[in-house]
């Protein structure tokens, strides 16, 4: 076969069948400000687990912006097609995860609509793309729920003694945004996975104001909301302590936790 053919044949196979590394995941990925390794490992494809084992990580909620952190072989999820959807101006007051509720979707479907962190900052006046088939249906009332506070303390208080896992949402142990996070999908709410970007969502409480159910965060291992639990009423709160060991029952006078209170949040 001559040089010409031969020339004309390894062009025609490259159109047809281009080269697979030029689809190919990357295998690094440059952390971003607001991320987080939850968001990342969702972006991707792959668990946080498998991100931490791959990069020797010790703690997910320690990130830095410019890190370099490998990746998984999957494939990220395919983009939401544009048709599907219609657009929400971001207004005084809103999360992403109010937005969200508003609109009858999840947290994780809102940031895969815009290409953004789950626990990503919004800006007033921001464009966001909302599920278009709840788009012009009147948003949703939120109703403070006391009673629900009370059935998510019961429900809490039935894992007192589980074990503290790092990076564990019940599948032998918890940490402490995983204990969070579990029980309030056990009430259809998906909260974000981190302690930090909890502390962004809900409504902020007056330490005078708690009530059973709300979110109580403090400041230990690490600046600002590294660590939360759940009010129970009688100034206590449950959480999963790894210096505890486990799911337990604290008083927030507790010195140690009552000089590292940061703030309150309120979800029903």
């Amino acid at each position: 076969m001559g040089q010409g053919r031969v020339a004309a044949v390894v062009a025609l196979f490259v159109v047809l069948f281009p080269v697979a590394a030029a689809s190919a995941q990357p295998r690094e990925y440059t952390v971003q400000e607001g991320d987080t390794l939850y968001s990342i490992a969702r972006r991707f494809g792959t668990t946080v687990a498998e991100l931490a084992e791959l990069n020797g990580l010790g703690d997910p909620d320690r990130l830095r912006p410019g890190q370099v952190l490998r990746l998984g072989a999957r494939d990220p999820k395919p983009p939401a097609q544009a048709a599907e959807t219609a657009v929400y101006t971001v207004q005084p007051g809103d999360t992403l995860w109010s937005i969200a509720r508003r609109h009858g979707t999840t947290v994780a479907r809102m940031a895969q609509l815009n290409g953004i962190p789950e626990d990503g900052v919004l800006r007033i006046g921001q464009s966001l793309r909302v599920p278009a088939a709840t788009a012009s249906a009147p948003p949703r009332r939120e109703v403070s729920s006391p009673s629900r506070g009370l059935a998510l303390v019961a429900l809490a208080r039935r894992f007192l003694g589980v074990p503290y896992r790092w990076g564990g949402t019940g599948n032998g142990g918890f940490d402490c945004s995983g204990f969070l996070y579990t029980l309030f999908q056990r009430f259809g709410i998906t909260l974000p996975r981190t302690s930090f970007a909890m502390f962004r969502v809900g409504r902020p409480v007056s330490r005078s104001e708690l009530r059973p159910g709300d979110l109580v965060f403090f400041t230990t291992y690490a600046r600002g909301p590294s660590h939360a639990g759940i009010y129970v009423g009688g100034g206590n709160f449950i959480h999963a302590s790894s210096a505890g060991g486990g799911v337990r029952i604290d008083p927030l006078s507790k010195p140690y936790y009552h000089a590292r209170y940061l703030g309150a949040r309120r979800i029903f």
